[in-house]
């Protein structure tokens, strides 16, 4: 079985799903703190969107054929399984410890996309491939996401 670009978002969409039920319980854990539910459920939407936008890209890649060598995808399979042990609620108190939490959350899914594409060069023409052209553009909306958090947190 050859492995694809498809492969990728599959496994950033288990990793999306887990983050989006980490906000839902802090979201429950919290419901007498309205200002963190209500954070809490803007990072649900958020996260909500992320899948549909991952879902979208499994679909332009459809009809892709380029492959993933086994040894890669299967260093990258580790990569995405141990990141998503990583997954429990945190303790939160305010607002502040949400947003602090996200932000440090979404740093570190970055750092793994960033791992996960290095991987996947081999050589100068892999950087044309659709599978690392998208883990950029993840990557991008990820490191946007970060500085609206930044910004929200500064205010």
């Amino acid at each position: 079985m050859a492995y694809t670009g498809i492969d990728l978002i599959k496994k950033a969409i288990i990793i999306a799903k887990k983050r989006c039920e980490v906000y839902k319980n802090i979201s429950k854990a919290m419901e007498k703190n309205l200002k963190v539910r209500i954070v809490a459920n803007i990072l649900v939407r958020n996260v909500k969107k992320n899948i549909e936008h991952y879902e979208k890209l499994k679909i332009q890649l459809e009809n892709d054929d380029e492959t993933i060598d086994f040894d890669t995808y299967d260093k990258i399979s580790s990569l995405f399984n141990k990141f998503s042990r990583r997954f429990e609620n945190p303790d939160i108190r305010n607002m502040e410890d949400v947003l602090e939490f996200s932000l440090s959350f979404e740093r570190q899914v970055v750092a793994l996309y960033v791992d996960i594409q290095g991987r996947l060069v081999k050589n100068a023409e892999d950087t044309e491939k659709k599978a690392y052209k998208i883990l950029s553009s993840i990557i991008e909306d990820k490191k946007n996401h970060i500085k609206n958090l930044q910004m929200y947190i500064k205010k």
